[in-house]
């Protein structure tokens, strides 16, 4: 079985319309609210002060900001090689963590490393492909350790410890969604709808509720839906906006922070695919954010951010305004997009990356800080 790291999550399956109605659990009346990227007012960022962080010198032409603890004193980010072709040094990531104005190397086996998130004591969850398997780890005191239960991916942490992320069963052919508890490196499977063959935990918050995805039987079009378990483990699924059947999502929940979560939706008649749902208020709601899969990250009063729908432009929405974020170039320059990663829960910090120029037909970028008033 194949998988595809950060956020991509491999063999996704819809399922059917039916089935998907019946398995929404009835525990909070949600109510929905459909805003396309048109609905959305676009203003300039208010008084936000752009920094690069560190990185190493040597073959390094890029950072990305990975994740963020969530009281914004640690970063995680990584370095990423000039030449991606050079059979040395191409797929090979350097994953780093800055704390206090310090840099710290994390090393990782394999390629394509990445600590994926971190808390505020700088226990660190992630994955590398050692192989081209991929392999979940945890870095915790200075220490990597392999996390237990076979092939699969760490994407999440909270304050606490624990860490979410999937593992893949090569005896049943079923990628579970796994938590591994604080301090210890066995996994626990969450518990699965009884007709869903697959599925995976992107995120959980600090009360131990946790968010992620799963596919059922009978639809084999790749779409993930959005689901969520509560502290005990109990788990339904996240609801759409008003126009948008469940069995047409292809939706991707990756962050919760306290009653918020956000993340990607796409399916027909949706432009913007940035979404986050209010678990206390029962409501759901398009964003003017988004990009593919890359990262919708939310605050704990609903603010949302990532970079402006279709558009170069790092952003954060807060109600229904999306505002700009600096670049390091000019967004007429800019070929791709910036994008920011995380924010702090006073909201005064935003990590991410920015596109920084162009050298030999490369792309480079640099991971990036924004400091709001």
């Amino acid at each position: 079985m194949a998988f595809t790291a950060r956020r991509t999550f491999n063999s996704r399956r819809a399922l059917a319309a039916a089935t998907a109605v019946a398995a929404v659990a009835a525990t909070t009346v949600f109510t929905t609210q459909f805003a396309s990227a048109a609905e959305t007012d676009v203003a300039a960022a208010q008084a936000c002060t752009l920094e690069t962080l560190p990185i190493p010198e040597g073959l390094f032409q890029s950072a990305k900001v990975t994740g963020m603890s969530r009281d914004g004193s640690v970063i995680a980010y990584q370095a990423e090689p000039f030449d991606y072709s050079d059979p040395e040094t191409g797929l090979r990531h350097y994953p780093l963590l800055y704390a206090g104005g310090e840099v710290t190397e994390v090393p990782m086996p394999g390629e394509w490393q990445e600590i994926a998130d971190v808390n505020s004591k700088g226990v660190g969850a992630g994955f590398a492909f050692v192989n081209d398997v991929p392999l979940p780890y945890v870095w915790r005191d200075g220490t990597l350790t392999r996390l237990l239960g076979g092939q699969g991916f760490a994407y999440g942490i909270n304050e606490s410890g624990d860490i979410v992320g999937q593992v893949y069963n090569k005896d049943t052919g079923v990628t579970h969604p796994t938590v591994w508890r604080a301090g210890t490196t066995n996994p626990v499977r969450l518990a699965l709808p009884e007709n869903a063959q697959w599925g995976a935990a992107t995120a959980i918050a600090n009360d131990g509720r946790i968010i992620g995805t799963i596919t059922l039987e009978g639809d084999h079009s790749g779409d993930t839906k959005p689901y969520i378990w509560s502290s005990s483990g109990v788990g339904r699924m996240l609801p759409m906006p008003a126009g948008v059947s469940l069995a047409d999502a292809d939706a991707h929940p990756m962050e919760i922070n306290g009653d918020w979560v956000s993340g990607t939706l796409h399916a027909p008649g949706v432009d913007a695919p940035g979404i986050r749902w209010n678990l206390a208020k029962g409501t759901v709601e398009m964003t003017g954010l988004g990009q593919s899969e890359e990262t919708v990250a939310i605050g704990p009063d609903g603010t949302v951010v990532g970079h402006v729908w279709n558009a170069p432009t790092a952003a954060y929405q807060t109600g229904a305004t999306v505002y700009e974020l600096p670049g390091l170039i000019d967004a007429a320059d800019n070929l791709n997009y910036d994008n920011a990663e995380a924010i702090s829960a006073d909201g005064t910090l935003i990590a991410g990356w920015a596109v920084s120029g162009y050298e030999g037909g490369r792309e480079m970028h640099q991971a990036v800080t924004w400091t709001c008033a």
